[in-house]
């Protein structure tokens, strides 16, 4: 069992989160993202679905492209159903390659020959064959606002080089560290719509973009989230650095942190 940890920290690690960091990333993105101008409801901010259905989406795309698992990568598309109204996301699996320097980052290209993808929506994780990078129907629908309590909002679609399209997560560095390091939990893996705030640069357009937390629940169906710190990392933590497109597109960018 990992160790609790009384007085060292290891949430600054940037691929790590908390429980309490967790929800107030749910709380920025319904201040700063709205379905329509008229700011209605909709559904879908946290997408459920079973580990073991992308474990098994991930072997099989290793075992037909001989990609190690390693060099996995994760590449989520943002969309949108307008009816019923709910978020969802289309998930591409594809390969990390070509690691070089750039600006004292590690930074990957991605290989998208023999990638798979998958839809998330409605509790499962299905095989599709939309393939496109981007979710129109997203961009078209929602709204952002730089502050939460102005009249002004911008449609993503008017803004095609500032909101997120998609986002790219490293399957072993980050995504399977989290789960292996939470025991191996026959349970569920989950993609929460979050919000933090970046200064506008080399990893964010604007201040407040749509990110995600991966998280992970027990057989039970509990969350493997909490506040308090172990010698294991990710022990009831969620996984959320992803490389946002735009600004950086068709890549991953490790960590800093890591690249020093």
């Amino acid at each position: 069992m990992p160790v609790q940890l009384i007085a060292e920290d290891n949430s600054e690690d940037p691929r790590v989160i908390s429980l309490q960091s967790y929800m107030d990333g749910r709380a920025n993105f319904t201040l700063h993202y709205y379905y329509t101008s008229s700011e209605a409801s909709f559904g879908g901010q946290v997408l459920d679905a079973q580990w073991s259905d992308l474990q098994s989406a991930v072997d099989d795309y290793v075992n037909e492209t001989g990609v190690p698992a390693t060099e996995v990568a994760l590449r989520f598309v943002h969309c949108f159903d307008v009816i019923p109204g709910n978020l969802y996301v289309r998930l591409q699996i594809c390969q990390l390659t070509n690691p070089h320097l750039e600006h004292g980052h590690t930074v990957y290209d991605l290989n998208t020959t023999g990638a798979k993808w998958y839809e998330i929506k409605d509790s499962a994780m299905n095989p599709t064959t939309d393939e496109m990078p981007e979710g129109p129907e997203y961009l078209s629908n929602f709204y952002y606002k730089v502050e939460p309590q102005s009249q002004e909002m911008e449609c993503l679609t008017d803004g095609p080089e500032k909101y997120v399209k998609n986002l790219v997560f490293p399957w072993d560095d980050e995504v399977l560290k989290m789960y292996m390091q939470n025991g191996s939990p026959n349970g569920g893996v989950h993609f929460a719509a979050c919000s933090y705030l970046y200064p506008i640069g080399e990893y964010a357009s604007v201040h407040w973009p749509h990110g995600m937390v991966i998280y992970l629940s027990d057989a039970q169906g509990r969350p493997l989230l909490n506040n308090q710190d172990y010698i294991s990392l990710f022990h009831n933590k969620g996984a959320d650095f992803a490389t946002m497109c735009p600004p950086n597109c068709d890549s991953y960018i490790l960590p800093v942190e890591l690249s020093e």
